[in-house]
């Protein structure tokens, strides 16, 4: 297990951004040091808003920057970790605050008590934005009555070699139009991380395996991203190699416009919408789509709760046919196809196909396995450093012995760190223990960890205490 994979998992989501002269830096709004943070504000002198508790001492905070992991690549997390020493002869409680560039603009906000004569440590940071060339800026940390200041320095990253729709133009699409971005990686096998960007600001993730699903089959980082307000909008992504040191990038342009394109239209052709009868023969779901302002693309079908893409279409002009024939017999899966046009617009179905297992002409059970899954227990919350432990129940409902390799997936942005191949007799029930390292973060942490099988997958949200 690599540590700088862990490192990247465990960092979670943040929000907000700030503006150094054509840069923007992404801010981390989590809590650092178990202690709380408040949002952001834009001021020159932060340290004016820094209040002492009732029984402290204004004047008694004296604070340093140690250390910075920078330089970094751009994109990637920088870490400042500061020392507050406690002058006085009692407790203060304070907040601590980070501010970023020329503008000295506010980004975390962290209060913590520092006991009387201590000196406290905590490590505050952000994403930096994935910045094309090489850049350098000041950061403070303030507390009341005192500040250290230092500059720091990111790597520009370099220019992903696609991307889709095309980065080099400017799309424009109506309010409410949703759109499909996508980074393709040169080696999409290779251990990695994506951070997103919509106007400068950090934006979370998904949430969920479909990214590491696509990534798979398809070869390409996702996001869709919703736009409701009219005006020029930018979307960046960061793809951060685990085992490189350097980082790339993609940026887009959108105008948002009442004269731009929208959403291509999808109606069902076949099966009815609603519950489709799943008996291990194949079932041909089709579709037909259009766009009149634009080119279609592809369709891309996705299998939930399997969360498997189980087929891709390809369309042209602007109407056209998709099909899809599977024999897939994943009871209460839905079938939720992705319509994407050639500029980057994407809708699905108003409504969706559900699957029914159901009996055959004999009346007996459906044939083959089928492996239900359940999390008996989750080692939550863990010290950071310590191995978190997940133990899955499973459950052969079907009619033949059931084998399977049952992957656990962490993080955000997600990743296999785990396997264990299984054996289950039809009507019997067995047990799976996955897990894995968690990384020393300096910072409490919260994110999905998912067990994922053939026929099922389970999920649960994991906490990792800052050591």
């Amino acid at each position: 297990m690599k540590r700088p994979t862990r490192r990247r998992v465990l960092h979670g989501v943040s929000t907000g951004a700030v503006v150094l002269g054509t840069a923007a830096w992404t801010q981390n709004r989590h809590g650092q040091d178990r202690g709380t943070v408040s949002g952001h504000t834009d001021t020159a002198d932060a340290t004016a808003d820094l209040d002492l508790d009732s029984d402290g001492e204004r004047g008694a905070l004296e604070v340093s920057i140690r250390e910075t992991n920078a330089p970094v690549g751009a994109g990637e997390y920088l870490d400042v970790t500061a020392e507050i020493e406690n002058t006085s002869g009692s407790n203060v409680r304070a907040d601590v605050a980070l501010l970023i560039g020329d503008d000295q603009t506010e980004n975390q906000r962290i209060t913590t008590t520092i006991d009387a004569g201590e000196t406290h440590t905590m490590t505050l940071g952000f994403y930096t934005y994935p910045v094309p060339s090489d850049d350098e800026f000041p950061v403070r940390v303030a507390v009341d009555g005192d500040s250290a200041d230092e500059t720091v320095s990111v790597i520009g990253a370099s220019s992903l070699s696609a991307g889709r729709p095309d980065p080099t133009e400017t799309m424009s699409v109506q309010p409410d139009t949703t759109v499909m971005f996508e980074a393709v990686p040169d080696d999409p096998d290779e251990s990695q991380q994506t951070v997103w960007w919509v106007d400068g600001e950090h934006v979370s993730a998904m949430d969920g395996p479909w990214e590491w699903a696509y990534l798979q089959e398809l070869g390409a980082h996702f996001r869709q991203e919703t736009f409701e307000t009219p005006g020029t909008h930018d979307v960046a992504v960061a793809v951060l190699p685990h085992d490189r040191d350097e980082t790339y990038t993609i940026h887009w342009h959108v105008e948002v416009t009442e004269s731009g394109h929208h959403a291509p239209t999808v109606e069902a052709i076949r099966p009815d919408l609603g519950t489709v009868p799943a008996s291990g023969d194949d079932i041909t779901f089709e579709l037909e789509a259009s766009d009149p302002a634009t080119s279609l693309e592809r369709v891309v079908w996705w299998l939930t709760q399997a969360d498997v893409i189980v087929g891709t279409s390809d369309l042209s002009g602007t109407r056209d046919t998709a099909q899809l024939v599977t024999d897939s017999t994943c009871h209460t899966c839905h079938v939720v196809p992705w319509v994407i046009c050639s500029d980057g617009t994407v809708a699905e179905l108003d409504g969706d196909w559900q699957l029914e297992a159901v009996e055959d002409d004999n009346g007996d059970e459906q044939p083959g396995p089928t492996l239900d899954l359940s999390i008996r227990h989750a080692d939550s919350p863990v010290d950071a450093g310590e191995y978190l432990e997940v133990i899955i129940d499973i459950e052969n409902t079907g009619t033949e012995t059931g084998e399977d390799v049952l992957e656990l997936v962490v993080g955000h942005d997600p990743e296999v760190l785990d396997t264990q191949e299984i054996i289950v007799e039809p009507g019997e029930t067995g047990a799976a223990t996955l897990g894995f390292e968690t990384y020393p973060t300096r910072q409490d942490e919260e994110f999905p960890i998912r067990v994922v099988g053939a026929d099922d997958t389970v999920e649960t949200t994991v906490q990792v205490h800052a050591q």
